[in-house]
């Protein structure tokens, strides 16, 4: 019985994710761009590698047109199953989101160095929520760091506060 189980949920997440490529492929064949697909599925994730000539187009300026598809294509495939989300469906072109993480690690790097030696804090650029995400585990790797989110929408940045700045400034609610 247990095994009938998990092989339904595999054929399950295998349908979730033909369903989701053949719905990217639509969008993407929209805007004019020939693609194929390669569905990665992972532990935590399901990769949909897209494919392409026109990688740039399909990222788009930081990334802001693939997040838009991935969007989408969760929206699509999870609409009519509430709470039953198994794994994320990632789009990916290019190898993007991988180089994108290291980016974010070598960033918090740098900046988790600056506060240390300057131990002033350091206020990064505002970011999406994944990427901030990213940021903090990095700075929470790094002793004598730490970090905090501040601002609202769009405008939600990170803060790399140094041990010694945070001993002599009052509590951030």
């Amino acid at each position: 019985m247990e095994g009938t189980v998990t092989e339904t949920a595999a054929a399950d997440r295998e349908d979730l994710a033909e369903k989701a490529s053949e719905f990217l492929l639509g969008v993407l064949e929209r805007m004019g761009i020939s693609a194929d697909i390669d569905i990665k599925d992972d532990s935590d994730k399901t990769v949909l590698e897209i494919q392409t000539k026109d990688t740039e187009l399909v990222i788009g300026r930081r990334g802001v047109v693939m997040d838009a598809l991935q969007h989408l294509v969760n929206k699509v495939v999870y609409r009519d199953r509430t709470g039953d989300r198994t794994k994320p469906l990632v789009v990916d072109a290019g190898g993007f989101r991988d180089k994108q993480v290291e980016r974010l690690r070598s960033l918090a790097q740098r900046m988790g160095e600056k506060a240390l030696e300057t131990k002033q804090i350091v206020e990064l650029q505002p970011m999406t929520p994944h990427d901030r995400r990213i940021v903090h585990m990095a700075i929470a790797e790094m002793p004598g760091l730490s970090s905090r989110s501040e601002g609202e929408g769009e405008d939600r940045h990170i803060l790399v506060v140094p041990a010694a700045a945070e001993a002599a400034a009052p509590a951030a609610e």
